[in-house]
């Protein structure tokens, strides 16, 4: 891909919750096609049906080890297409840099020192927990199910978008 920034003509997202409604909404208004596989085993059979198309798939790193090696195999048969494998959506909107808490920047570095296995399923139940719990009583209040439409406005959108390197999701040329 080079310095280049890739221009996804379709998303598909693992997420069908709040992640999927963030970027359903960032791909309507800039002509991109989005829909959820709604679960990690349905990401191959999707990406497969879109062979030749730019596609870029979302999904979640921290449960997606399982499907990572034929998801790879496939990947090498479309070079137009590329994963982006955050921790979490939740992962994306805490490295955003909208919650100024100097604890959580503590965290992202070092999840590990943080993430108690026998209280977490997952990393993503932990990361969940920690920003539902850190914007509550907030104008960012965060809930999995429906996403608070303030992540859709410009300033906040943006800062989660700016975590995902190399992807230009506007239709503009001097992005």
């Amino acid at each position: 891909m080079g310095l280049e920034k890739l221009k996804p003509t379709a998303i598909i997202t693992e997420d069908s919750n709040s992640g999927f409604q963030f970027f359903q909404a960032v791909c309507a208004e800039n002509g991109i096609f989005c829909e959820s596989a709604g679960g990690k085993s349905n990401i191959f059979k999707m990406l497969s049906d879109r062979a030749g198309e730019n596609v870029l798939v979302v999904a979640d790193g921290a449960a997606f080890g399982s499907q990572m090696e034929r998801i790879m195999q496939l990947l090498a048969l479309q070079p137009d297409s590329h994963i982006y494998l955050p921790e979490s959506f939740e992962w994306l909107i805490l490295q955003s840099g909208l919650l100024e808490d100097g604890e959580i920047n503590d965290i992202l570095e070092s999840p590990e020192k943080y993430v108690d296995s026998l209280q977490y399923f997952s990393w993503e139940r932990f990361f969940t927990a920690l920003l539902t719990q850190r914007t509550s009583n907030s104008y960012l209040s965060y809930t999995k199910s429906k996403l608070n439409p303030v992540y859709l406005q410009e300033q906040e959108k943006d800062a989660i978008l700016s975590v995902i390197p190399k992807v230009q999701f506007k239709n503009e040329e001097n992005l």
